[in-house]
């Protein structure tokens, strides 16, 4: 049985959150978090167009996370400035 490997999309802005290969262009993200997310032309799948700034941001772009239909945003990226001033 082969497995396919997600990977992490080039277009999304360096930080925590990313959207990887799976995501199938639903736009669910686009409508709960739209100020993150942008798509390539044809609308064939979203990238983390810019990361949280601050914790309510934050919130919104979590519960973008856990709605995803396809599992394709996720939470384990590089931290940034933000990251690491709230969280350690």
């Amino acid at each position: 049985m082969r497995y396919s490997v997600k990977a992490r999309l080039a277009e999304n802005s360096p930080g925590k959150y990313y959207v990887d290969d799976y995501c199938n262009g639903c736009g669910l993200c686009l409508s709960l978090a739209g100020k993150f997310f942008d798509y390539v032309e044809g609308g064939k799948y979203y990238y983390i167009q810019r990361q949280p700034l601050n914790a309510d941001e934050d919130d919104i772009m979590q519960e973008a996370v856990e709605l995803c239909t396809m599992n394709a945003i996720h939470t384990d990226g590089d931290q940034t400035f933000f990251d690491i001033w709230n969280y350690s």
